[in-house]
């Protein structure tokens, strides 16, 4: 892993005006979870200009049953941030720093957009990259999942992700499909989203056969760590590495999980951590512990899966989980970030220009 990029180029006490739209964006095609399907993504997305005329984006997508956090609390906090920002510098941080623990994902939108307005060196590469992230099953039938999964396969993907957490034997037969289908071309990841108590976990994994299967994410619900901690033999009788996604908020859950051996795998989103440096510490601590770390939101818009891709193409080594922006109707980029064969692709000091009619258009509310 590459040491951490330097600070910004801009100094930190430039002044600033802040803009703020709330979108609702309709997804090409439902998402399926655990907790209920998606139709839309909730979207938050903030812009800083800085007094030299540099501006940066950043976006807070809420996602019901992942997190506390709601649409209607997030507005009325990111008009107190703006509002904070007109009486100076000093009071808007205070009153970010205040709300990192409560409201990660409002003040992600903030700390980001004002780490893209400063010229990160985060989201600048040196060289081209292409970061590959995975595809989705969503089949119902052993027909349509070989289908999909033929289809992911021409387009270049090499891990693919089934959601679980319904009904475990039925979850069972879906994973079996999909091992029928990918017969080995790919690897498989299993998503429970925290749809298991410790009891139906223990059953849906005894029933997996392990091939082609990379790892079982977040089985049971994000607090319950006694839960995991009864699927963590089941899961090792049958070969499987076990994921927490939903249980990880900062390095104090990092810490947990590896006293624990809850997991051999963590994933982290950039929403959750408020701003792209503290992202990357996280990444270092998981590495630090002996863990892997995966990257990535399936249900962010094109801003914050380029931000997440510039992180993972310095720091990951699997495939990234920021396929969030094939998702919606619409982009919000003027230039669309490039996805070819299973993989983004990110040119070499390229900066994405928001297309702010497309928000203005789309926009529900302003501040």
């Amino acid at each position: 892993m590459k040491s951490a990029s330097p600070p910004s180029r801009r100094g930190p006490n430039a002044s600033r005006a802040i803009q703020a739209w709330l979108l609702r964006l309709p997804l090409v095609t439902p998402y399926r979870l655990a907790f209920g399907p998606v139709e839309a993504l909730d979207t938050m997305i903030v812009r800083v200009t800085l007094d030299d005329g540099a501006e940066g984006f950043g976006e807070a997508t809420l996602l019901t049953g992942y997190t506390d956090e709601t649409i209607e609390g997030t507005w009325a906090k990111a008009a107190e941030l703006i509002g904070a920002a007109g009486s100076g510098k000093s009071r808007l941080h205070g009153t970010l720093d205040a709300l990192d623990a409560t409201h990660p994902f409002l003040t992600t939108a903030f700390r980001t957009a004002e780490e893209m307005a400063q010229g990160s060196a985060r989201l600048s590469l040196e060289a081209p990259a292409r970061v590959p992230i995975l595809g989705l099953l969503q089949g119902d039938t052993q027909e349509q999942v070989a289908t999909e999964a033929d289809a992911l396969l021409a387009r270049g993907y090499a891990t693919l992700k089934v959601k679980v957490g319904f009904e475990p034997q039925g979850d069972a037969r879906m994973v079996a499909m999909a091992q029928r289908a990918v017969a080995g071309r790919a690897r498989i990841r299993i998503d429970a989203n925290q749809g298991y108590t410790a009891s139906a976990a223990i059953d849906f994994v005894s029933r997996l056969a392990n091939d082609s299967i990379e790892l079982f994410e977040q089985p049971c619900a994000a607090g319950d760590w006694e839960a995991h901690a009864q699927v963590v033999p089941a899961a090792r009788a049958q070969g499987i590495a076990l994921m927490l996604d939903e249980s990880i908020y900062s390095e104090r859950e990092i810490e947990r999980a590896a006293a624990s051996g809850a997991a051999q795998y963590i994933k982290v989103k950039l929403m959750k951590f408020s701003s792209l440096a503290r992202l990357e510490a996280a990444i270092g601590r998981i590495r630090a512990l002996g863990l892997e770390p995966v990257l990535g939101n399936g249900v962010a818009t094109d801003i914050g899966c380029w931000m997440e891709a510039c992180v993972a193409a310095r720091h990951i080594g699997n495939a990234g989980e920021m396929n969030g922006f094939l998702k919606p109707r619409e982009r919000l980029l003027a230039d669309a970030l490039a996805f070819r064969d299973g993989a983004i692709e990110i040119p070499a000091r390229w900066r994405p220009r928001v297309d702010v009619a497309t928000l203005d258009r789309l926009a529900l509310a302003r501040l």
